[in-house]
C-alpha cells in the first residue's frame, strides 16, 4: 500500500506512477510501499492517497542551507526563507473558508534525524550506530518509535548538538545538502574530468565536512559548470566552520568504531 514518504528532487524523466505522465517540476512527492519508491504528481497523490496527515520531510530544503547568500547568479532573496518543516500545498485550486483544514502537525524532529541518517546518508562512514539501527528498524516496521528508542535517539541528537560534532542535526543537514550539489556536479561532468569532484565527495563521506579551501575549490569548479548548468550555485565556504570531528574518525586504527 502506497504512502507519502517525502518531497525530493525529481530526475529528468520522473513519471507519476498513477497517471504515467512526465513530471516537469524540479521537485515533487516521493511515495513508498515499504519496499519500493515511486514519484507521484500532487493532484494524483491527493486523489489516490488523500491529503497527508503530517508534514512531509522536504529533502530539497537541505540543499538551500549550504548555498552562499552572496551568490551573484541568484536573484535577491526574500527577507525570510520558508521553514525547513514546511511543504508545498498539494494541488493548486484555491480553497474556500469551509475547505480550510487545520494546520498539519510539525515534523517529528527525532524521526526526521533518524530518517536523514539512515535513509539519506548510506554512503557516509558511521552513518548508523547500534542505537540508530535498532530504532530505525523498529520505525520501518511500525511507522512509530517507542518511548525507549525515542529517548535513546534524542540523547544522540542532544549530545552531538552540545558538542557541535559532525553528527549534530545541523551538520547532518549540511552534509546532505553538499552531497546533493557534488552529485549534481558529477552528473554534469564528463567521466574523464571527475577526479577532483570524486575526491571531494569521498572526503565528505568519510569526514562529514569539507574545509573552506575545499569548498572554495568546488566553487571555482562551479564557475565552469555554470556554463552548462546555469542553476548550479555558489556554496557557502564557511558552512562547516567550528564543526568538531571526533577523534575516532581521525584514527585509522579505530575506523570501525561508531558513535
Amino acid at each position: 500500500m502506497w504512502h507519502y514518504s517525502r518531497v525530493d528532487y525529481l530526475g529528468p524523466h520522473a513519471i507519476c506512477i498513477f497517471c504515467n505522465r512526465l513530471l516537469r517540476s524540479r521537485k515533487g512527492i516521493v511515495i513508498s510501499n515499504g519496499s519500493e519508491e515511486a514519484f507521484a504528481g500532487p493532484n494524483c497523490a491527493k486523489k489516490m492517497l488523500g491529503p497527508p496527515e503530517e508534514r512531509l520531510l522536504d529533502v530539497t530544503r537541505l540543499a538551500l542551507l549550504v548555498v552562499s547568500d552572496d551568490d551573484p547568479t541568484l536573484p535577491p532573496a526574500p527577507s525570510t526563507l520558508p521553514s525547513l518543516k514546511s511543504v508545498p500545498q498539494l494541488g493548486s485550486v484555491p480553497r474556500t473558508q469551509d475547505q480550510v483544514r487545520s494546520p498539519l502537525p510539525p515534523l517529528d524532529k527525532i524521526v526526521q534525524y533518524l530518517r536523514l541518517r539512515c535513509e539519506f546518508m548510506s554512503e557516509f562512514a558511521h552513518h548508523r550506530s547500534q542505537i540508530l539501527t535498532q530504532a530505525f528498524d523498529a520505525y520501518s516496521r511500525t511507522g512509530q518509535l517507542d518511548e525507549a528508542d525515542r529517548k535513546r535517539v534524542a540523547g544522540t541528537i542532544r549530545n552531538a548538538g552540545e558538542q557541535n560534532t559532525v553528527f549534530s542535526e545541523a551538520n547532518v543537514m549540511r552534509c546532505i545538502g553538499i552531497n546533493h550539489w557534488l552529485r549534481e556536479a558529477l552528473e554534469n561532468t564528463h567521466a574523464d574530468r571527475r577526479e577532483f569532484l570524486t575526491a571531494m565527495l569521498n572526503k565528505l563521506h568519510s569526514q562529514w565536512h569539507l574545509t573552506e579551501a575545499q569548498l572554495s575549490a568546488v566553487n571555482r569548479w562551479g564557475e565552469w559548470l555554470r556554463k552548462k548548468v546555469h542553476s548550479f550555485p555558489h556554496l557557502d565556504t564557511q558552512v562547516f566552520n567550528g564543526v568538531v570531528v571526533p577523534e575516532f574518525m581521525k584514527s585509522k586504527r579505530q575506523r570501525n568504531t561508531k558513535p
